[in-house]
């Protein structure tokens, strides 16, 4: 899921201020001038903390250093949506304690990833991340195990497959949604679609796990080298469209002063994922103040594809946007974030002919006719890139 951007947020003492708030540098680093506050319109403000996903961090910095400079309604609001998200987290981690158990039960080996996991472990605290789900990696021979389980326990898949749908599913998916009483969890055995191509070793992901404590019970979760490759990678994916996706990685960067950067950057070029890692630390970096060593920050600027994609992800992050960037500014920025010419001929080649779950749900047909959809595919973006350039020109002309 993306924000949707507000008209009146860029270049706005909103968007100043929440850079503040979120920012992971000292405090003395942080410090705003009173009549910023002043200047605030907190409806504004307070939709685009959720819509970025940092309205905790948000609540915290006025909470500790700025109560006073605000009037009690603000403050009691922001307080009261704070509240609200802790209850929230607090919930999905009880769920999510809940799930584990009932796979372990049933031998399904299991990590809790993102959520609360990561919340845990870059932030130090679950109430500061605002998510909404549970993401959970299973091995892929115990998916539908798990999809039983959670089945019979009244979860809805998100999808209506047949049989054999299910079994192509498996093989070119990546993650099975499930539903109950405006709750999500994702169970992944792999971490992102075929088309984008990013092909982590999911064995090595297991063997390579770390203990974090989340309210007291400790977990195996992701690495944090691992991790900081998946949220650039995933966060690249959806452009960097939010802002607590970039807060992700300066909190994990704060909280991981130990990280093995020899190890990241070869696993990066083995994944040909350099450029979206380059981006994600030049974002937390520059907009955040995140730290990295003198090696490592003169190493990411040295690319200057990713500096200049940085730059202008900064720019588009408050920008002015009535709609989601269609396919084709969506395909461009997918392919100039990937560094080798292999990668973006994968990712052009499997985005144009590759199947998905949409083209599975708008036509239905036998199994021994799935080849169609690889043939019908292309009409399918096609549709969807004259849609985009329709409502694009609707923009435009207004």
């Amino acid at each position: 899921m993306t924000p949707s951007s507000n008209p009146k947020l860029m270049n706005s003492p909103e968007a100043e201020l929440l850079l503040y708030a979120t920012s992971v540098r000292s405090p003395e680093h942080s410090s705003i001038d009173d009549s910023l506050l002043s200047r605030i319109d907190w409806d504004i403000l307070v939709k685009a903390a959720n819509d970025h996903a940092v309205l905790p961090q948000l609540y915290q910095f006025i909470n500790s250093n700025y109560a006073e400079a605000i009037t009690n309604e603000a403050l009691n609001r922001l307080r009261d949506e704070s509240m609200s998200n802790t209850r929230s987290n607090l919930a999905l981690t009880a769920l999510l304690f809940k799930i584990l158990e009932l796979f372990q039960a049933n031998d399904i080996n299991c990590i809790p990833y993102k959520g609360p996991a990561l919340a845990a472990c870059a932030y130090g605290d679950i109430a500061l991340r605002q998510f909404v789900d549970l993401d959970l990696i299973v091995h892929k021979k115990d998916v539908l195990k798990a999809k039983d389980l959670l089945v019979s326990r009244g979860w809805q898949t998100e999808f209506d497959l047949t049989g054999p749908q299910e079994e192509v599913f498996l093989e070119h998916y990546y993650d099975y949604a499930f539903l109950k009483e405006g709750k999500l969890v994702e169970i992944h055995w792999e971490l992102a679609e075929g088309y984008f191509n990013f092909p982590i070793d999911m064995e090595r992901l297991w063997n390579c796990l770390q203990p974090v404590t989340i309210t007291g019970r400790q977990v195996l979760t992701i690495a944090a080298e691992d991790s900081l490759l998946i949220l650039c990678a995933h966060s690249s994916k959806h452009l960097w469209s939010r802002l607590g996706w970039i807060c992700d990685v300066a909190n994990l960067l704060k909280s991981s002063e130990d990280l093995n950067w020899d190890e990241i950057f070869q696993h990066s070029d083995e994944l040909g994922s350099r450029r979206m890692l380059s981006i994600g630390l030049l974002l937390s970096i520059d907009l955040l103040g995140a730290s990295v060593p003198e090696h490592v920050g003169a190493e990411i600027r040295s690319d200057a594809v990713a500096t200049s994609l940085a730059r202008e992800f900064s720019v588009r992050l408050f920008a002015e946007r009535t709609t989601r960037p269609d396919i084709i500014e969506t395909s461009r920025l997918h392919m100039r974030m990937r560094e080798r010419i292999r990668d973006r001929m994968i990712y052009a080649f499997r985005l144009s002919l590759g199947t998905t779950v949409g083209d599975w749900t708008a036509l239905r047909i036998p199994r021994s006719l799935f080849f169609l959809y690889y043939l019908l595919r292309p009409f399918r973006l096609l549709a969807k890139s004259v849609r985009g350039l329709f409502h694009r020109s609707i923009f435009e002309a207004d």
